[in-house]
């Protein structure tokens, strides 16, 4: 396969069999692929971290609800005793 430089972009080359143009500039992909890479992983742990937040929301909740139990069995309670 004989590949054509392209004018102006020294990391592409163009080949006349398809006419697809190729990226030869390793470096730059390898620096693409870590910023993705990157870009993934950052969007993995916001994704765990919001995951982890709506979490600990439902169980303060839980703990608000049981509260709020508790305190109206205390004033029943109180209220018999009076």
């Amino acid at each position: 396969m004989t590949l054509l430089s392209i004018e102006g972009f020294n990391g592409l080359k163009k080949d006349p069999a398809t006419g697809g143009v190729v990226n030869v500039d390793k470096r730059s992909y390898e620096s693409y692929m870590t910023s993705k890479h990157i870009a993934l992983q950052k969007h993995r742990e916001s994704t765990a971290t919001n995951e982890a937040v709506t979490h600990l929301q439902e169980q303060i909740n839980t703990i608000k609800g049981d509260l709020v139990d508790i305190k109206t069995i205390l004033l029943q309670i109180l209220e018999k005793g009076n």
